[in-house]
């Protein structure tokens, strides 16, 4: 079994399954929330170029875009200053599925792990299309239920920390 971005596979091919869905039918120009939005994070953090793409800004949120020169859809970093950049989601899957490979053949090296970033949910309703009415509490409220499981994921590993401590 494989876990990335809370959700769990059974295999390195579902994951890429999974990915190429997101690519293929997410909304264009849509930031990606949820368990979408933290598969994408996670996968980015593997690009060999992502401190780079990120710079000296922040991780705003992930969306599906177009790449200029492809024309193609492709998965944007939107950082803290607004500016975006595409990136490769297969270098990004390939990256990551070796050190997930890596990981399960021996112990993980602190070196191979990428530096994790936390996505600065910083988008309010009026920044988003169509955010306003109906469409804008809905986004406000899938927020609400994101930063829930953010929340429920951090009380555990909290609770797992204290049980271990307390086994010593």
């Amino acid at each position: 079994m494989i876990e990335i971005g809370g959700l769990t596979f059974s295999s390195f091919a579902d994951v890429r399954k999974h990915v190429h869905n997101l690519l293929n039918n997410s909304p264009m120009d849509e930031p990606l929330s949820g368990t979408d939005g933290e598969i994408i994070q996670e996968l980015f953090l593997h690009h060999p170029d992502a401190e780079e793409k990120i710079g000296d800004n922040e991780i705003q949120f992930f969306k599906v875009g177009q790449h200029k020169e492809a024309k193609a859809r492709a998965f944007c970093i939107v950082r803290s200053d607004d500016t975006e950049d595409t990136f490769s989601i297969k270098k990004c899957v390939s990256a990551w599925t070796r050190t997930q490979t890596e990981k399960a053949s021996a112990k993980p090296d602190a070196s191979m792990t990428p530096k994790r970033q936390q996505v600065v949910n910083t988008l309010s309703a009026d920044q988003v299309p169509d955010a306003e009415g109906l469409a804008g509490l809905v986004i406000r409220f899938q927020r609400v239920v994101d930063l829930h499981v953010q929340l429920g994921k951090e009380i555990e590993q909290i609770q797992n920390i204290l049980a271990d401590e307390s086994n010593k």
